[in-house]
């Protein structure tokens, strides 16, 4: 998006960086895996990490005083002060997409905004109400839902952010949800009506969307995710679903995660599934192939995959522990000296990123370093 990021500043005096408070690094569980705390915010106590890209590159939260605030870390572990507002994701180019919420003549608003080297751009749509954007593909395009109305919550309407202009797209709700973007700018979604009404999925391809194959339900489509083959994977009535062309394929009882991370190049997906006792356990489900159970105890959860097919989870209802799965074998990542851990997001080169409770009980983001797996296939 050539010349998008010089329509607005982000202030000088909201720029805080923290290069010379150093990584604490601390035993992990494992004597191949370095666990360090990321720097945070000044006056903020606890920091969660929400993502990090194939740069080393981190995206987080502050809470504690005030608004939540967004966070970037180089792979240094130097903390930017990006502002108000909560990151949802980062692409290679290291652009951040933020959401902020706030309040505008006694209604609820929320604004997308792109964050690069400093410089931000407000990406919703003008005069919209609430707008929702989740994703961000490597060109810097946004998918949205958003309320035509400036009091409204409804997402009525659908675009994306594409070279500084914003297409729509051709689905109406109420009740939009839009999932997911690739490369290639396809952009996947459902409709929820809250009450009685049509349920479906869809993808759109430029300005050209289309429902996806359907199968019997009650429930709502939640779709989580679309990789560069356009591969799509989601859920109804507690059934994990694969979409392939005009093709949708039940895979097991089950959830994917929600997260950006749930679908990896190769299609494969993570989230849980129910064993015989109705406990919830991590769940692989491999292109092509048959679910896996990760064998971590239950109640657990797998978040993320990345190309490699390393997957992240965290095991434990009210003390989580985080993991890596690599090729069967489960590694524990260990904490900050706290008691709970969970991961959120991993890249390719075995960097994975979530939060860890300290000694103190306090919640801080984490890094964690694991040997990289080998080159993506």
């Amino acid at each position: 998006m050539p010349g998008v990021f010089s329509k607005l500043r982000v202030p000088a005096g909201a720029l805080v960086l923290a290069a010379a408070l150093p990584l604490v690094v601390v035993p992990a569980a494992r004597a191949d895996v370095l666990i360090a705390e990321l720097p945070g915010l000044p006056g903020y106590p606890t920091h969660r990490a929400a993502g990090v890209n194939d740069l080393g590159q981190v995206i987080g939260t502050a809470e504690g005083n005030g608004p939540i605030r967004a966070v970037h870390w180089t792979p240094g572990g130097a903390a930017a002060d990006l502002g108000a507002g909560s990151p949802g994701a980062i692409n290679q180019q290291g652009q951040v997409l933020i959401s902020q919420s706030s309040t505008s003549g006694g209604y609820y608003v929320n604004r997308p905004r792109v964050w690069q080297a400093g410089q931000a751009v407000d990406v919703g749509p003008s005069g919209a109400g609430w707008v929702s954007a989740a994703a961000i593909n490597g060109r810097g395009e946004v998918p949205m839902s958003y309320s035509s109305s400036p009091s409204g919550y409804h997402q009525t309407n659908a675009a994306v952010w594409r070279d500084g202009t914003h297409v729509a797209l051709p689905v109406s709700g109420p009740h939009l949800f839009i999932s997911a973007i690739n490369d290639a700018g396809v952009v996947v979604g459902s409709k929820l009506p809250m009450f009685e009404g049509d349920r479906y999925a869809f993808r759109c391809a430029g300005t050209t969307c289309t429902r996806l194959a359907e199968v019997p339900g009650t429930d709502g489509y939640e779709v989580r995710g679309i990789n560069e083959a356009g591969v799509v994977v989601g859920n109804r009535d507690d059934r994990v679903l694969r979409w392939e062309g005009d093709q949708v394929t039940v895979l097991s009882p089950g959830r994917v995660a929600y997260g950006s991370q749930v679908l990896n190049e190769r299609g494969d997906a993570v989230g849980s599934a129910a064993d015989a006792n109705g406990v919830r356990r991590a769940t692989l489900w491999p292109a092509g192939g048959k679910p896996v159970d990760l064998g971590v105890p239950g109640p657990s959860e797998a978040v993320a995959v990345n190309d490699l097919g390393d997957v992240v989870g965290w095991s434990g209802s009210s003390s989580p522990r985080a993991f890596l799965w690599r090729a069967g074998k489960v590694t524990w990542l260990g904490s900050l000296g706290g008691t709970r851990s969970r991961p959120v997001a991993l890249n390719n080169r075995g960097v994975v990123v979530g939060e860890s409770t300290d000694s103190a009980n306090v919640v801080k983001a984490v890094k964690w370093t694991v040997p990289a797996a080998g080159p993506v296939r």
